[in-house]
């Protein structure tokens, strides 16, 4: 029989007793507001992170938290619709948030962030090992979904911003997330960034204004995206199921 799961917030006190007896496992989505192009959700880290969550809980059981949305560092600080949030800051609410996690009965924790530069990396890492340490009982995971996803060929590194990788990822995970069409020329720059906004590799009259990564509408594919969406949930979900046997 299959585990119970769900999403946090819609759950009542009897479903999530009955989630720490049966699969005592809480997944905490982390994300960011940040500028993922013209084609992509403002909001995507954080709404990747939960969708991949979720999925994953499917497999384990476990409560899904509501994602997170305030990430640290980055390259798109100063972006128009984008929010960058010091660590000093976040870190607090995640600390309460996983100790109390422990406090609940959860036996293990798994943190994955869909916004993975590296002082968001960094930080979820040293949020794990540190509630672990101060939660003995508890296994804490800290990670992000380029580290358990296999570059494809050619490429180094499994993961971009709103590019050919997290492109293919919604695509699988939510084609409505997706406006391709949208990715085209010609906005005026005064009608869509600061003056002061850094450009990047684009300025915001192209098409791939704030992509950093391949084109997506060359290189990007619900086909691919499946993949990658099947591989982060499998090796996610060994990964809690490991800690959960540690415990038992």
């Amino acid at each position: 029989m299959s585990k119970p799961f769900g999403r946090w917030e819609f759950m009542r006190p009897d479903d999530l007793e009955e989630i720490v007896a049966a699969a005592p496992v809480a997944y905490v989505p982390l994300g960011t507001f940040e500028h993922h192009g013209w084609h992509l959700p403002v909001c995507f880290d954080a709404v990747k992170a939960h969708a991949l969550c979720l999925r994953a809980a499917r497999e384990t059981g476990g409560a899904v938290l509501p994602a997170f949305f305030y990430g640290t560092g980055g390259g798109h600080i100063g972006y128009k619709w984008t929010v960058i949030v010091e660590e000093e800051r976040i870190r607090p609410l995640l600390e309460t948030t996983l100790d109390h996690l422990a406090r609940f009965g959860f036996k293990v924790v798994a943190i994955l962030t869909g916004h993975y530069p590296s002082e968001q990396v960094q930080m979820a890492r040293r949020l794990a090992e540190e509630a672990g340490r101060r939660n003995p009982a508890t296994r804490y995971i800290g990670l992000t979904e380029p580290e358990i996803t296999t570059p494809m060929p050619g490429d180094a590194f499994a993961g971009d911003h709103a590019a050919k990788y997290e492109t293919s990822i919604a695509l699988a995970l939510d084609p409505s997330w997706v406006r391709l069409d949208w990715l085209k020329g010609g906005r005026e720059a005064s009608e869509v960034a600061f003056p002061d906004t850094p450009t990047g590799p684009h300025d915001p009259a192209h098409p791939l204004y704030a992509i950093y990564g391949q084109d997506p509408r060359r290189h990007a594919s619900a086909e691919a995206g499946e993949r990658m969406v099947q591989e982060i949930v499998s090796r996610l979900r060994d990964m809690v199921m490991e800690r959960l046997e540690e415990r038992d």
